[in-house]
């Protein structure tokens, strides 16, 4: 998987059952990181709690904005290796279009 670049929107899609689902943002990548193989620092875009969070070896109520992660509980929103279309390129379109303005 790609790493992920600080400001990426995405989506959890593992983990705490509760928190499946939500939109975070990458704070930042630490890699290795204590038990976590591949670590994403991330807050939620809605500036509320995560439902759920580890406290040590306790699943509780979240209490945070920011949490950490392994990056294969995320999913991107936009994918970075998408190809741009350049500025100058002429999109095939239909002979007849019209437009509205």
């Amino acid at each position: 998987m790609a790493d992920l670049k600080p400001g990426s929107l995405c989506v959890i899609v593992a983990g705490c059952p509760e928190n499946i689902g939500m939109i975070v943002e990458v704070v930042g990548h630490l890699g290795e990181y204590g038990t976590y193989e591949d670590c994403y620092k991330i807050k939620t875009v809605t500036g509320r709690n995560f439902r759920q969070l580890w406290v040590g070896a306790n699943l509780k109520s979240g209490t945070s904005t920011i949490a950490y992660t392994e990056r294969h509980k995320l999913r991107p929103l936009v994918e970075d290796d998408v190809p741009d279309i350049a500025e100058n390129e002429v999109l095939d379109q239909p002979e007849n279009l019209t437009v509205l303005s």
